[in-house]
């Protein structure tokens, strides 16, 4: 990097065209509908919105069979590109997640995270 790239960065705004990890009401602690979001999304000149609802695993979220239904719902319907996914839950130290492979083929993408209330924190040892 040349020595006033960093300083010309600094200067250039910042611009979202993506945001993929969302959550609708599917999961325990969001509070709006994929139609709600595909508007926000649309109104804030997203390009693309992923919605990326809680996995089983953690408490208060849908069974495995929401996954499965995602043929159902039509992007084109909402005015922007829509992708749907999953936000799944690490299961134990081998790397296991909480949705067989048969529902992660349903998915467009997925995200693997660590929450305390389905895997303590901590190392293996």
């Amino acid at each position: 990097m040349c020595p006033n790239s960093a300083h010309f960065l600094e200067r250039l705004p910042m611009t979202d065209i993506i945001d993929i990890h969302t959550h609708t009401i599917a999961s325990m602690h969001a509070y709006s509908t994929i139609r709600e979001m595909a508007a926000a999304a649309k109104e804030k000149g997203l390009a693309l919105l992923g919605i990326s609802d809680h996995a089983p695993a953690l408490p208060g979220t849908f069974h495995e069979l929401f996954f499965h239904n995602f043929k159902v719902i039509r992007p084109a319907a909402y005015g922007i590109d829509l992708i749907m996914g999953a936000e799944l839950n690490v299961l134990d130290h081998t790397g296991a997640v909480d949705l067989p492979e048969k529902a992660l083929k349903k998915l467009h993408y997925a995200i693997a995270s660590l929450h305390d209330l389905v895997i303590a924190p901590g190392s293996q040892e």
